[in-house]
């Protein structure tokens, strides 16, 4: 077996050679283990490859072949022109190379300052030579793109927070608004006011009141204001003239609420008409009335002498509450809506009809001598007279180029008798006179007669073709044309629906007239050119505004009426409402509205704005809750009953479909609540409980239907209940005993009572109850008490006498009450220094380890973990002591007794016991009672053991 014999150095030494796979191996694993180590800032950095080392020098080593070799065409001409071309290429080879750069030249720009610079440097790692263009592009290109979205991110997190901030700002500025009025009173011109002064106009000045509904109590909201300047001698006359016009308004309301008791119909529009007629200010305010029970087809019109016309509906049955309601909220494409616009358009048309002829009598009237009108004439003369009277001057006649025909302006007769809805006698007449036509009218009797026959004005085909071939051969383009033919072809025919106005209508009603006479809801017989309806007039009107008609505020009612004949009525009583002089007729337009069914309420009652509009269906809504809160908030402290009434007629708007009906029932029991307990007039309003058992029917309790509940549980559950919970979180004692009691929730009773006794403990026994018990009256059970003692007391007597009553209430509550009076009883005498009765009495309750066992002691600790209620827990500190005080005073009083008997210090060992059994109670109960507590009773102790 041979042996290997080492190497020898130089130096004498062994040394083994590794083989070359081995050493490279090594080096390879060194290097790997090089990219696990931490980064090293001290240490060289390998930054390129052996390839791009390769690859770059390659590109650098051609470079230079290049420059030194190629002659370009430049090199030749400079030589050939004597330029020294080898100095020259020396000096630019002197220059400053371009590799010193560590990166290219940007272009400038001006900074924006939102721009934001890109993200970090390029860096040494871009020191590259010109030969890696590529690479260092696609890097400064990845540079750019990150700076963008850098960018890009940082823009959209500033227009976050801008629009955020806009947002709690606008929300801000829109619960200001309804704190304000809802929570304070205020008006909308002194809320306009006030944020006008930015603030210079302390809310602190206000001497308006603080309630749920907007406390003030001022009769007058719309003339007196407390944030303006002094009123006046004509602001408070107009203030005085304001609360008469209210105390009418409010006679008519009760009447309207005993009818809807009864269920019998009442004409509410036309009994609010009579209330504001000879307004001084206002003389067109019993028109608008008049105009909405046209639209409305009260019966009693049907039956009076404006309807006495051969156009008049002979259906006079009475219009019932909320008979609309089921059409007006419904689709609007429903046949049941569509015959509800109709009906409106006709009654819209009548009222325009009957005005007119009002116009016609008081114009003869003024010219009598014009007119020749003698006797007795029928509609036909007074009609011919009118047209003597009106188109008797040279202006008139060349303005509307009457025609004669048998010697009377037939066509302004014509059309006049239509204008004033006489159908019949406008056939009769043309009837008379049809010989005597042009032949080129030859077919307008029959297509005149055939129209107005029509239920809906609709001529047939054949006989349309024919008029339309006539109108456009002789009347469409000819300038000499009768106006009043023209208008009677246009009617007619319905022709030129995109030229929808006339010559001969020159007012404002002439004009909703002649739109309300082109208007026909049944659609689909009709090409798309030929439709025109109601919503396309509220449209064309909306279009309009409202500075066309009442430009300058001076005619609020000529624009309030036409949202009326259009049917908007939404928009029509918030544009009242915003004047401030008319708020109260606004709100009375909308009890009408409503009552018949006319009126939208939004999905939800708490929005702050009075109208809101629906973009997707073009759809308004008037928070009607808000506008009866608003009203009654001035004087439904000091007249509960009237805004009662008011407050009633929310519930009206209860039978909308789903869930928005029963959230408006529920905003009327809410606002119900709110005014009883403002108003505290218990007995009036919610009746009473006598001491004997028998009750008292209040107001509220008679007019259950109004609030759309059915019996008195669901009275009692709805509204005391909820007056009494109320009541309770308003730690209103006395009201929320009262309605509690009322409301037969005894055992509540029996809680509020032990929260109150717990909360009185520590008080002395003479501290009166929250308000005088005796002066509210609600019930008179508990009307003799005079504080929280002698109610307790008061409450355990009716109760224990009465076994139904005792029944209800829970055995935890009844022992609390019990065991309640007597610690306030004890702490009552202690205060009065009877500390031996006040011992007495605590030792009775049971409470406290004081019958000298200290092997009971366990069991008192856990009577209090398993039984006892919160208020005896809670005041258990203040008993303890308590005690201890007594036996330490009874103790002392014994020490310095100078009779030394055995029957003395019997005593005393006693109270030295019983102190000692408290103590150690004190110490098992040391996580229920206070550090400081069990301090006092460890220096109170002292005694014990001297």
């Amino acid at each position: 077996m041979s042996t290997s014999t080492p190497n020898r150095g130089l130096n004498g030494s062994t040394s083994l050679r590794a083989p070359a796979a081995t050493t490279l191996s090594s080096l390879l694993a060194q290097a790997n283990s090089l990219n696990e180590v931490d980064y090293d800032s001290e240490l060289p950095q390998i930054r390129f490859g052996i390839d791009d080392i390769e690859r770059m020098s390659e590109s650098v080593a051609g470079k230079g072949k290049r420059g030194k070799t190629d002659r370009g065409e430049g090199f030749n001409l400079l030589s050939n022109l004597g330029v020294n071309t080898s100095q020259l290429t020396h000096n630019i080879a002197q220059l400053p190379s371009a590799e010193t750069s560590t990166r290219p030249r940007r272009r400038k720009h001006v900074p924006v300052p939102s721009r934001l610079e890109p993200l970090g440097d390029i860096g040494p790692s871009y020191a590259m030579s010109d030969g890696d263009i590529d690479a260092w592009g696609r890097n400064w290109h990845e540079m750019i793109i990150l700076s963008g979205i850098e960018m890009q991110r940082q823009r959209t997190i500033n227009s976050f927070q801008k629009q955020f901030q806009q947002r709690i700002l606008q929300n801000w500025e829109v619960e200001k608004a309804k704190i304000l009025q809802d929570e304070l009173g205020v008006t909308d011109d002194e809320l306009a006011g006030i944020i006008g002064s930015s603030g210079s106009t302390g809310l602190g000045s206000s001497a308006s009141g603080r309630s749920a509904l907007g406390a003030s109590t001022r009769r007058f909201p719309m003339a007196q204001s407390t944030f303006g300047k002094p009123t006046s001698n004509e602001s408070r006359e107009g203030g005085l003239v304001m609360h008469t016009k209210m105390i009418r308004y409010e006679r008519v309301i009760a009447d309207l609420n005993q009818k809807r008791l009864r269920k019998e119909p009442f004409e509410l529009c036309q009994a609010m008409e009579e209330t504001v007629k000879g307004d001084s200010k206002y003389p067109t305010l019993p028109v608008s009335y008049h105009i909405l029970a046209h639209l409305t087809h009260e019966p009693s019109l049907r039956d009076s002498a404006d309807y006495a016309s051969s156009s008049a509906d002979g259906d006079a049955a009475p219009v019932q509450e909320r008979q609309y309601a089921t059409a007006y909220l419904g689709d609007v494409k429903s046949n049941k809506a569509t015959l509800l616009r109709g009906r409106l358009v006709m009654g819209g048309r009548r009222f325009l009809e009957r005005d007119f002829e009002r116009h016609i009598d008081e114009t003869i009237a003024k010219n009598p001598k014009e007119a020749a009108l003698g006797g007795i004439p029928g509609i036909k003369n007074k009609i011919r007279a009118f047209v003597d009277v009106t188109l008797r001057s040279k202006d008139t006649r060349e303005a509307y180029r009457p025609e004669t025909v048998n010697g009377s302006l037939l066509w302004a007769q014509i059309y006049y008798l239509v204008r004033c809805g006489y159908i019949e006698e406008a056939l009769s007449l043309v009837a008379e006179n049809q010989q005597n036509l042009s032949k080129d009218d030859w077919s307008f009797p029959g297509c005149f007669k055939s129209a107005l026959q029509s239920s809906e004005r609709r001529l047939p085909k054949a006989q349309r073709d024919q008029l339309y071939n006539d109108f456009n051969a002789h009347i469409r383009n000819n300038p000499t044309v009768d106006q009043f033919k023209y208008a009677l072809y246009k009617l007619v025919g319905r022709f030129e629906l995109n030229r929808k106005t006339l010559k001969v209508a020159t007012t404002t009603e002439d004009w909703m007239w002649v739109q309300l006479s082109l208007v026909r809801e049944t659609k689909e017989a009709d090409a798309p050119q030929e439709q025109y309806d109601l919503l396309d007039l509220g449209r064309l009107v909306s279009k309009y505004g409202s500075e066309k008609f009442d430009a300058g505020g001076t005619k609020p009612f000529a624009w309030f009426n036409l949202l009326l004949f259009t049917a908007q009525f939404e928009k029509a009583i918030a544009y009242l409402h915003s004047k401030p002089q008319l708020r109260t007729d606004a709100v009375h337009f909308a009890i009408a509205l409503s009552y018949y069914g006319l009126l939208r309420v939004p999905s939800k009652g708490e929005e702050v704005e009075l109208l809101t509009l629906d973009v997707s269906t073009d759809t308004s809504y008037l928070n009607f809750t808000r506008l009866m809160k608003q009203y009654i908030g001035p004087f439904f402290k000091v007249e509960p009953h009237s805004a009662l009434q008011y407050a009633y007629l929310v519930a009206l708007n209860s039978d909308v479909p789903g869930s928005i009906g029963q959230k408006q029932a529920q905003l009327c029991l809410e606002l119900v609540r709110d005014v009883v307990l403002a108003s505290r007039s218990w007995s009036k309003l919610l009746g009473s409980v006598r001491r004997d058992g028998s009750k008292e029917t209040g107001v509220i309790e008679r007019e259950l239907k109004l609030l759309k509940l059915h019996d008195e549980q669901d009275y009692l559950h709805q509204v005391v209940l909820a007056a009494a919970d109320q009541s309770s979180q308003d730690s209103s004692l006395t009201d929320s005993i009262e309605l509690y009691h009322l409301a037969g929730s005894y055992d509540k009773v029996v809680e509020t009572v032990n929260r109150a006794l717990g909360h009185s403990l520590g008080q002395a026994s003479t501290a009166p109850l929250q308000s005088d018990a005796a002066s509210i009256g609600l019930s008179g059970a508990f009307g003799g008490a005079s504080d929280i003692y002698g109610l307790a007391q008061t409450v355990h007597a009716v109760y224990e006498k009465d076994f139904a009553k005792r029944t209800r209430v829970s055995r935890s509550n009844w022992e609390t009450l019990e065991l309640l009076s007597q610690l306030k009883l004890a702490l009552s005498q202690y205060a009065q220094d009877r500390y031996d009765l006040a011992l007495e009495t605590i030792k009775s309750t049971n409470l406290l380890p004081l019958n000298n066992d200290p092997g009971q002691i366990s069991s008192y600790v856990q009577k209090f973990v398993n039984l006892l209620n919160q208020p005896v827990i809670k005041n258990l500190d203040e008993v303890v002591l308590t005690t201890m005080r007594c036996l330490h005073a009874l103790s002392q009083e014994l020490k310095q007794s100078p009779y030394g008997d055995h029957g003395r210090m019997v005593q005393l060992a006693t109270y030295k016991h019983q102190s000692q059994c408290l103590i150690q109670f004190a110490g098992l109960m040391k996580i229920r009672l206070g550090e400081d507590v069990y301090r006092q009773l460890s220096s109170m102790s002292k005694w014990a053991s001297s």
